[in-house]
């Protein structure tokens, strides 16, 4: 049994257009969904955490174990520097730890800030040249947290010596990207690139259906046409026969 062309294509095209629709669907019920008790929402004030959050961001924060604290970590705390209540900042060194840079010098190559005598690698960072506007050197009180903001450049901190390392006390909570939306953004990835998956098959399989109509019909195999006059040949002797009997 022979298929149209591109039949098998506009199934898979049908099937993805209808998963893609469903992704797509389900994302829009899920970014719906409030998150749970223990995650309250807010917003981003000022650049100081650019390029990591940028002012009006949305964000979602959970109560902190100011014992838990750990590098890297994106916090609200109350801080001496701003004239806000509280701020966003990032853990650089905890209790214990010496956090210090020159920046007349590199390390590794590069302008970097030395924890515990290993340069700092820095991802979140937009320009690895800059970790620092001023040079220090700070070891860090145990129940203290030596906090930057990631926008260097325009940002104040503990680096200040005006300012220095924070009570663990002080900070609030703990900035987080709640699961749910992380999961909503790449569920809207995935459904557009399903749907464009789909979208390009359809068209494939109506460029292949369209195609096999404007092609010209097949003619009558050669085996059929020769099998015609053997097929006559064979039943002339037998009516000659019959005539002589009758005869």
């Amino acid at each position: 049994m022979t298929h149209r062309p591109g039949r098998r294509r506009g199934i898979a095209a049908i099937v993805l257009l209808v998963l893609g629709a469903v992704i797509l669907g389900g994302v829009t019920v899920a970014k719906a969904v409030n998150p749970p008790a223990r995650y309250s929402e807010g917003k981003a004030a000022g650049w100081q955490m650019a390029p990591t959050y940028t002012d009006g961001e949305s964000i979602y924060l959970e109560p902190v174990d100011t014992g838990k604290l750990r590098r890297g970590d994106v916090v609200l705390a109350s801080v001496p520097w701003s004239l806000h209540k509280t701020q966003m900042n990032r853990v650089i060194a905890v209790g214990g730890d010496r956090i210090r840079y020159k920046p007349s010098s590199k390390t590794s190559g590069q302008y970097r800030l030395v924890l515990n005598g290993d340069p700092l690698d820095e991802p979140y960072l937009e320009q690895w040249k800059n970790p620092s506007a001023v040079a220090f050197d700070v070891t860090v009180p145990e129940g203290y947290v030596f906090l930057m903001g990631d926008n260097r450049m325009n940002s104040d901190g503990s680096q200040y010596a005006n300012n220095g390392p924070v009570p663990a006390d002080h900070v609030c909570a703990k900035v987080v990207m709640y699961p749910m939306a992380k999961l909503a953004v790449w569920g809207q990835v995935a459904g557009a690139l399903v749907l464009l998956a789909g979208a390009v098959l359809a068209f494939v399989s109506r460029r292949a259906r369209k195609r096999a109509a404007a092609a010209p019909a097949a003619p009558e195999a050669p085996e059929a046409q020769a099998s015609e006059p053997v097929a006559a040949a064979a039943a002339a002797p037998a009516g000659g026969e019959s005539a002589d009997a009758q005869s």
